[in-house]
């Protein structure tokens, strides 16, 4: 069972709190935290081996995995300026809830966000399977405050790029962050169940759009020597991970976008990831080529039974009518099936070719909130500009001004 801190005192003893200096608040606070079972851990190194061991039995994506954010956080997050303030969270000693979260500047205010920034495509706990069922007295509004209160002192919390659900669509388990007081994301998650075969699965779009695809493979291999692999060593892995970024860079660039493909930090982050020991792989990194050269490429990750697709880039001068793009994607779909991969995860933003797989995406939310006489007005007009952006996302008028108005300036 939880209690909130109020569950302590009587109404007369809860008037009278603690009021002394900062230091005396802060302690009474992380006492009230302590007895709900909160830990804050203000390292990833205190944290790493209570979030190893949890991990492999939580219910979350593998952007909440250690691997993935020590790295962010080593060549991005530190960088910066985030402090670590993951969160854990136990009952009866077993754990119930990571979330790691961080603690920078923003225009001059102390924010609460999840690590990850832009490496990280969902963000929100890692929780287990369980957890609903063992919250207790108050749910997760209660514990929620216990965690606030353990943080460090800040002014805005800004917990953005959530998922409203999280595990398999056919079995989702709610995402407690993404109940908080807040609103719709700009874009929304292409997730969806893979059946058992490729042929079941192919009979998802329509029957002329098949013929295509087969027409299209087989003219492909009329014209030489088609080979689909995935990357296996590490250091294959790290160069053929290393080329694909540039290829998605500059071909984001020339659209007018800006991106995290072209950052020597950035960069850095994905090529320690593609360089993690085969005990701890993430990555998975395929290759389509003709005659040996490059059509298409992808970059990926499998954890727990999911596969994300992250990064795709292909040729666009180089067999346009023969779609590279849409095989090789086609290639992975296949593969992830044969292997067992229960989901497939086109992740987050609206492409035309994600609603042919997936007519049913997720909804992702944000929530602001102001925790200061400073941080509320700033909530108020972050809150404003993510509406506005959300307004623009889904009117496909205005988004393809947008991208005209990229591509004239590129």
């Amino acid at each position: 069972m939880s209690f909130s801190s109020d569950d302590f005192l009587s109404p007369i003893a809860a008037r009278r709190r603690p009021r002394g200096t900062a230091r005396f608040r802060a302690g009474y606070d992380a006492r009230l935290a302590h007895a709900a079972g909160v830990t804050v851990y203000e390292s990833f190194e205190a944290a790493e081996p209570q979030w190893r061991a949890f991990e492999g039995q939580a219910v979350g994506t593998a952007f909440q995995s250690f691997d993935w954010l020590s790295a962010w956080h080593r060549h991005v997050g530190a960088g910066l300026g985030v402090a670590p303030a993951i969160a854990v969270v136990a009952r009866q000693g077993e754990p119930l809830m990571l979330a790691p979260l961080g603690i920078d500047r923003y225009f001059g205010l102390r924010r609460v966000a999840w690590m990850g920034g832009r490496l990280a495509d969902y963000k929100g706990p890692l929780v287990a399977a369980d957890y609903a069922a063992r919250l207790g007295e108050g749910g997760f509004p209660t514990l929620w405050r216990h965690i606030r209160r353990a943080l460090p002192r800040h002014d805005l919390v800004m917990l953005d790029s959530q998922p409203v659900a999280l595990g398999a669509p056919s079995a989702p388990l709610a995402n407690p962050f993404a109940a908080l007081k807040g609103a719709p994301a700009p874009d929304a998650a292409y997730v969806f169940d893979l059946p058992s075969t490729f042929e079941e699965f192919s009979q998802r779009y329509r029957p002329e759009t098949r013929r295509i695809d087969r027409s299209k493979f087989r003219k492909l291999e009329a014209m030489g020597d088609v080979t689909f692999r995935f990357a296996e060593r590490a250091d294959e892995m790290v160069a053929m991970t290393d080329e694909i970024l540039g290829r998605k860079a500059a071909q984001l660039a020339a659209q007018g976008i800006s991106s995290i493909f072209g950052e020597e930090n950035y960069r850095a982050a994905w090529l320690d990831l593609a360089a993690l020991p085969e005990e701890r792989r993430l990555l998975e990194v395929a290759e389509l080529r003709l005659d040996g050269e490059f059509l298409s490429g992808s970059i990926g990750h499998l954890w727990n039974g999911r596969s994300t697709l992250m990064v795709h880039t292909y040729d666009a001068t180089k067999l346009p009518r023969l779609s590279p793009g849409r095989l090789h994607l086609l290639k992975l779909l296949q593969s992830s099936i044969e292997r067992g991969i229960e989901v497939y995860d086109l992740s987050v933003g609206y492409l035309p070719y994600k609603e042919s797989f997936c007519n049913a995406p997720m909804e992702m939310r944000n929530s602001v909130t102001g925790a200061s006489l400073a941080g509320v007005p700033a909530a108020a007009a972050i809150r404003t500009g993510l509406a506005a952006k959300r307004f623009v996302k889904n009117d496909r008028r205005l988004m393809a001004l947008v991208q005209k108005l990229r591509a004239r300036l590129a």
